[in-house]
């Protein structure tokens, strides 16, 4: 069973914008508190019920048909969703909480602002844009620097990339960090830091999503 679907990661990065617990969740849906866990991460059910979706759907705050299994890809958010794009052509810039020495720092996904669109997210619906945090990936980019990212575009070895992984533990905000994207095996995805130099292996079952940077306001005004 694929566990990586649209629909299961639609729902895995819908509960991270929107700060929802898992287990919390499940229970409102009338399920065990691994009711969810169970659907995402082992397959089981392969396919939400009828009902569980259209109860899903309303606490997610999307479509009812982008929760059916066997569908082509979804937009994330695509009835409710707080990455549409505003009139004038804006993009949202989310928000992320101080880091600590190894890079990461707690994930919050709030809008904090909107900006222009640039011209390497043109089309691209779902684009956002982040603060920098911290100087672990200092000279390439600064803190406090605003970077753009393009969530459907392929992630590549030696692509930038910003990467949620999960909390360490329930309840708490999910965790991210920016870094350069080296290989990937089938247990582990290795990224490398350039301040102070090391590469950092992630297990794969502990990333949550892994988006592209693909440039930043500072270039752009190049």
């Amino acid at each position: 069973m694929n566990t990586t679907d649209p629909v299961r990661q639609l729902i895995r990065d819908t509960l991270l914008q929107r700060h929802l617990n898992m287990s919390a969740v499940s229970k409102m849906l009338g399920k065990n508190h691994a009711y969810l866990h169970q659907f995402l991460d082992r397959g089981i059910p392969a396919q939400l019920p009828e009902l569980v979706r259209g109860q899903l759907a309303d606490i997610l705050q999307v479509a009812e048909k982008d929760l059916k299994g066997g569908g082509g890809k979804v937009a994330l958010g695509s009835r409710h969703g707080r990455w549409a794009p505003m009139a004038g052509d804006k993009i949202p810039v989310l928000g992320a909480g101080q880091g600590g020495p190894d890079g990461l720092f707690p994930w919050n996904g709030e809008i904090v602002d909107y900006v222009s669109r640039p011209p390497h997210l043109a089309g691209a619906t779902q684009g956002y844009a982040v603060y920098v945090v911290g100087s672990s990936m200092e000279p390439r980019y600064y803190a406090g620097e605003l970077v753009h990212i393009h969530p459907g575009k392929p992630v590549t070895n030696g692509a930038f990339v910003l990467v949620q992984v999960k909390p360490e533990s329930e309840g708490e905000a999910p965790r991210a960090f920016m870094k350069r994207l080296v290989r990937r095996t089938a247990n582990k995805v290795i990224f490398e830091q350039f301040n102070p130099p090391k590469e950092i292996d992630i297990k794969v079952s502990d990333i949550v999503s892994m988006h592209r940077i693909v440039g930043s306001a500072e270039s752009s005004a190049l």
